[in-house]
């Protein structure tokens, strides 16, 4: 990840693990995720390793009848954390409502991350909603109705007090928790130098709540909201791609499951082909984003969808190129590090064993919210040599899941959750996708 991607990211885990705060992953588009600002949800979103929003040009006050503006948003009080970045940053609190973020091995010393919350108030939401009409009118609002999708406000955010450069240079050794990279040619230290000046007012992380649509031009931003919700009034919008609240593993694994049989329906010549094209961009995570973008393109205007193997005979029907997505979603959520390990390990041919061992320990602790340390069945490891032991170590490792071999055992982290669930759905695709090649 960018050095901007690991600080959102370990900031958004210390201040909210396993909530809805939302790391902002592009530095670029930090003024469109300020409050008010509308956002869309990516399609294909899953309960399980969490949404992602997508920038508008558009705020809420842009598509209200003019009107009078809302008070600024306010600060929602005192916050603190450390052990940022794996070891790499440490957080302390400075004064009330403010955090500093100090640097430490991997960072500058002289590096200081300073940062707020800011949220819009009950109150200043209430009056807005009472004094100004939706613009039922507006172009936007009708191209967003007419594609079917759903609209969600940015409503507290995490932004930065004052202008930063952040710096790591020297052996980037913090950045990998697991030495199994050297004999797999995947080096765990790096000598480099790296720089990203963060601005004042920086959006880092933010949190959304769904605007809803009542009759012509009335409106809502309700507390609670769950999936199957939507913005416009029903009859006008297209059903929600996400599924219902989870109630534990199985949930998850019917989710997966569905997706994969629409990848099934594929020929094996097509199977192949996409396996071939996935082949060549894991591990390159800028190019999975865009043919991630390529198929939301595709989904929301009916466009093509070219893939670099894939033969022009092989037609991908819209619930083709929607289970595509899904997954690729999935491996975006990876490491370019993990990526690379999973065309290793489909070299080797080892998939089912690392499918069946990451499916094994969830179906055990799915719901579970305490960290512990659990025995492992021995079958699950006992078909691997010794390469492809580490190798897999590894590739569970970086999403959180420590396997020991002494034991053998494990170690359950409940906050590593999402990032498992994404290793499970990008194996099981894989693992369909080698058995046709």
């Amino acid at each position: 990840m960018t050095m901007f991607e690991n600080v959102t990211r370990a900031l958004t885990r210390q201040l909210n693990p396993r909530g809805d705060l939302t790391p902002l992953d592009s530095l670029i588009d930090f003024k469109r995720f300020h409050p008010f600002c509308l956002v869309l949800r990516k399609r294909k979103s899953t309960l399980f390793w969490g949404a992602r929003y997508v920038r508008t040009d558009y705020t809420l006050l842009d598509v209200l009848e003019p009107g009078s503006s809302p008070s600024d948003p306010t600060d929602t009080g005192n916050f603190g954390f450390k052990n940022m970045l794996d070891t790499r940053v440490e957080g302390e609190v400075d004064v009330p409502k403010t955090v500093k973020v100090k640097g430490t091995a991997g960072l500058s010393q002289n590096s200081t991350l300073e940062v707020q919350t800011l949220s819009v108030a009950p109150k200043a939401l209430e009056t807005l909603q009472q004094e100004r009409k939706l613009a039922a009118d507006h172009p936007f609002l009708k191209e967003v109705r007419d594609q079917g999708e759903n609209l969600y406000v940015v409503m507290e955010v995490v932004e930065t007090v004052q202008e930063v450069t952040l710096e790591r240079a020297g052996k980037a050794e913090a950045c990998f928790s697991l030495p199994f990279f050297s004999p797999l040619g995947l080096q765990g230290s790096v000598n480099h130098k790296e720089a990203v000046t963060i601005p004042k007012g920086c959006v880092l992380a933010f949190r959304v709540r769904q605007l809803m649509v009542k009759g012509k031009d009335e409106w809502d931003i309700p507390h609670i909201c769950n999936d199957s919700m939507q913005t416009f009034p029903p009859g006008v919008i297209q059903a929600s791609d996400a599924g219902d609240v989870h109630e534990g593993f199985r949930t998850l694994k019917e989710e997966v499951q569905r997706e994969t049989q629409q990848v099934e329906k594929l020929s094996r010549v097509g199977q192949s082909s996409l396996l071939s094209s996935l082949n060549k961009l894991l591990g390159k995570k800028k190019e999975l984003q865009d043919l991630e973008l390529a198929l939301e393109g595709a989904l929301d205007k009916g466009h093509e969808v070219t893939l670099e193997a894939l033969p022009g005979d092989v037609l991908l029907s819209k619930e083709a190129v929607g289970a595509i997505l899904y997954f690729v979603g999935a491996l975006t959520e990876l490491s370019e590090a993990q990526q690379k390990l999973l065309v290793k390990s489909m070299e080797k041919k080892i998939l089912p064993v690392q499918l069946k061992l990451v499916e094994s320990t969830m179906e055990q602790n799915f719901l579970q919210d305490k960290d512990g340390v659990f025995p492992l069945q021995p079958e699950l490891l006992s078909s691997l040599g010794d390469e492809e032991l580490t190798l897999t170590e590894a590739l569970v490792g970086l999403s959180g899941l420590e396997v020991q071999r002494s034991g053998p055992q494990y170690m359950w982290d409940p906050d590593t959750l999402p990032r498992l669930c994404a290793l499970y759905a990008s194996l099981s695709l894989l693992q369909q996708l080698s058995k046709a090649s």
